[in-house]
């Protein structure tokens, strides 16, 4: 996560840092930054990984950029939809390398040390069905595993 701060004078100036790394400022004259050098601010945060895609300008005359966006970009649900390693990663690289969390995380194998006999496909909705209900006063354990198996097992 980043934490955006401004710091604003008296006489109108601010400046803006994110996670305490300057990003630029503004004067009383509302002298602004261009697009093009808050990216390139951007992209010298640590963690940050700049990315460019490439598209032609849409053909309709009532485009918009969140319709390109929409079309180019995955969801930001789709993270939380997909129950990989490599999702996990891709979640936590959201987030600069320095930035502090703690978890816990559960394994394919963890779900079939509670039931051998489930496929692919169930432990995939089992997990859904365990992120989807978590409870954070509870966590993920094996009852809260179990659970899940269950409910895709309709037991």
């Amino acid at each position: 996560m980043f934490r955006l701060t401004c710091i604003e004078l008296n006489n109108g100036e601010f400046a803006v840092y994110i996670n305490n790394h300057y990003l630029g400022s503004e004067d009383a004259s509302s002298e602004r930054q261009c697009l093009g050098e808050i990216r390139e601010q951007l992209s010298l945060l640590p963690g940050v990984e700049l990315q460019t895609l490439y598209e032609a300008v849409p053909e309709e005359d009532d485009w918009c950029w969140n319709n390109i966006a929409d079309r180019v970009l995955p969801p930001l649900s789709a993270c939380r939809d997909d129950m990989t390693v490599a999702a996990f990663i891709a979640r936590l690289q959201q987030y600069p390398p320095d930035a502090q969390c703690m978890g816990t995380f559960w394994l394919e194998d963890d779900f079939l040390s509670l039931d051998n006999r489930l496929t692919g496909e169930e432990i995939a909705e089992a997990m859904r069905i365990c992120d989807d209900s978590h409870d954070a006063g509870t966590g993920f354990n094996w009852y809260t595993l179990q659970f899940a198996i269950d409910e895709v097992k309709g037991r």
